[in-house]
């Protein structure tokens, strides 16, 4: 099992690689969880606070976090290994660590008749930052006639550009774009058109970014070493070699192509505003047609260019679906299930992470997971890899944590709406491990029929006991990922609480299975080891309850009263948490 440890300065430049450590461990956690890296890496001067550690298993990215801390260690330590006496002179021992609700972001929207796996979706394309999922993708021309088709269901005569201004409208067609001397400056500016008679400036093609042709503030910005350079330099870097590239193959669009149509920037601010149209050089910003394909999407697939958040997709129309285009860089399949039930309402104001679990529940019997590439997965749960145990090559423990169990859930729906209140209970689990009472209120549940629908995928995992243990695999397995559904077979374990018949829903009747909450690699020289902490099939994360309503005030409140209180006459609300 091979791997491969990198080492990342501030600018996001390699400084380092190894292929074999003294002691490091990885660790990739659960969406409420954290990712941590850490270890002994031989002394190396650029290692420092906010430095980034990779680490790859198998030619894949396993994880990625931050450097929090370094212990510089000095000595002459000899040690017996074999025969020899080997020394240890000078090394770094750091921790870094990643939490994923850095990575979490607010949103905020709302949907009515709308299928679950089109909510995940939109969703995503709302949250900030670089959060998005898969669509099936193969290679060029796949996604840039993917961005063609969506454009010209969303194109009408309605929303055609003003003549003699940019402020109402979205797009322009070839009748009235004049691109004889049009050209690309770069891999992602084209020059030189004109529309209406009327010269425009520079179209930035937006949510792409290619290399610089020159030292400037960009280059210096995502390239800070390059400060530091001499154009001459620069101009026999890679860097200019892989920027001029994009501009010969923008140009090579321009050519073949030609452009058909220019969609400015769709996004409109709260008042219904264009918000994004101009950037601060001037230029336009907008997405290039031509000849049945997009030319931003185009330039992702071809490889001459990353797909670029500018303020972290702030200014992204999310009906657009514009993420799609993180699925250009390379081959991939959906990461989103079609799940096609259907909510009559569901109003997201809280964080992406907590509305996929409520959405989860929602699906009945879904689960969801975010990988080191920030791709979101939302599937149904079933058996992702089934493990025939081998004593030689694994080590196996598995138990039951029944003080979690809740079967009796008093829901509260949105108090804003329809006052939505009714009782479930799962009697089965009643009968087995008693009355195990919660009150749960959900602000973004406003019908009887989708509050049903969530406390029925609750209870479907909440009422039966947490399944916790661990999977060792003596010799490493890079094949197993966080958020795996894994089926244990042949090993000589057996269930000793009670099994209730619709336990997860009877999906796994008879079954010893757990899904992998953690999974941790631990290397030493050229040996691996991984470690798989499991829990129960269907939970996506420790604390379902609290998580899906952490945005929410208390369901718990102590209301106190004095008359010697400066505050006699207001309500003052303790919260129990």
């Amino acid at each position: 099992m091979t791997y491969r440890i990198e080492v990342l300065d501030l600018s996001g430049r390699r400084v380092a690689m190894h292929d074999e450590v003294l002691l490091l461990d990885a660790s990739r956690g659960a969406p409420d969880d954290v990712d941590r890296i850490a270890g002994i890496l031989p002394a190396a001067a650029e290692l420092g606070i906010g430095y980034r550690i990779r680490v790859w298993v198998e030619g894949r990215l396993f994880c990625e976090a931050p450097v929090t801390v370094v212990n510089p260690q000095w000595g002459d330590m000899e040690k017996l290994i074999l025969d020899q006496y080997v020394t240890f002179r000078e090394m770094l021992a750091f921790e870094a660590q990643l939490s994923w609700a850095d990575v979490d972001g607010n949103v905020s929207a709302g949907f009515v008749n709308a299928a679950i796996g089109d909510i995940v979706k939109g969703l995503i394309n709302h949250a900030p930052g670089y959060v998005h999922y898969c669509v099936a993708h193969g290679a060029y021309p796949e996604g840039a006639q993917r961005e063609w088709n969506k454009f010209v269901a969303r194109k009408t005569l309605g929303n055609e550009l003003e003549v003699g201004g940019i402020g109402q409208g979205q797009w322009v067609g070839a009748n009235r774009i004049d691109a004889q001397h049009a050209y690309a400056k770069d891999g992602d500016t084209i020059a030189g058109l004109v529309v209406d008679g009327v010269a425009w400036p520079d179209v930035r093609l937006m949510l792409i970014d290619s290399e610089e042709t020159s030292r400037n503030s960009h280059t210096f910005n995502i390239h800070p070493e390059t400060q530091a350079w001499t154009d001459a330099r620069y101009a026999v870097s890679g860097y200019k070699v892989r920027a001029d590239a994009a501009r010969v193959a923008l140009q090579a669009l321009v050519d073949a192509k030609h452009i058909a149509y220019i969609e400015l920037n769709p996004h409109r601010d709260v008042t219904g505003a264009y918000d994004d149209r101009v950037d601060a050089y001037g230029r336009y910003l907008g997405l290039i047609y031509g000849g049945g394909e997009c030319f931003n999407a185009g330039m992702v697939e071809m490889g001459h260019a990353a797909v670029y958040l500018w303020q972290d997709g702030k200014f992204l129309e999310p009906s657009c679906e514009l993420k799609d285009f993180f699925s250009y860089v390379g081959p991939n399949e959906d990461s989103i299930d079609p799940v096609s039930t259907v909510l009559m309402g569901f109003g997201a104001s809280e964080s992406l992470f907590e509305a996929l679990t409520q959405l989860a529940y929602l699906a009945e019997g879904y689960v969801w997971s975010i990988d080191a590439e920030k791709v979101v997965a939302f599937r149904l749960a079933g058996v992702d890899r089934v493990l025939c145990y081998e004593p030689v090559a694994m080590g196996v423990g598995l138990a039951a944590d029944a003080s979690s169990v809740v079967n009796d859930v008093l829901f509260d729906g949105n108090p804003a709406s329809t006052g939505l209140s009714k009782m479930y209970r799962r009697y089965s689990s009643m009968d087995l491990y008693g009355d195990c009472a919660v009150s749960l209120r959900c602000n973004a549940i406003a019908y009887l029929e989708d509050a049903d629908r969530l406390a029925h995928g609750l209870l479907d995992d909440l009422a039966y006991p947490n399944r916790n243990g661990f999977i060792q695999f003596h010799a490493g397995d890079a094949s197993v990922n966080q958020g795996d559904v894994l089926e244990l077979r042949g090993a000589p374990l057996r269930r000793l609480d009670p099994a209730a018949s619709d336990e997860w829903g009877g999906r796994f009747v008879g079954r010893l299975v757990g899904r992998a909450q953690s999974v941790t690699h631990r290397f030493c020289g050229k040996h691996v080891r991984t470690t798989v902490q499991l829990t129960s099939p269907l939970r996506t994360v420790a604390a379902p309850l609290s998580f899906i309503a952490r945005s929410q005030e208390s369901t718990g409140e102590l209301y106190e009263l004095r008359l010697d209180d400066t505050t006699i006459g207001l309500d003052m609300g303790y919260h129990l948490d």
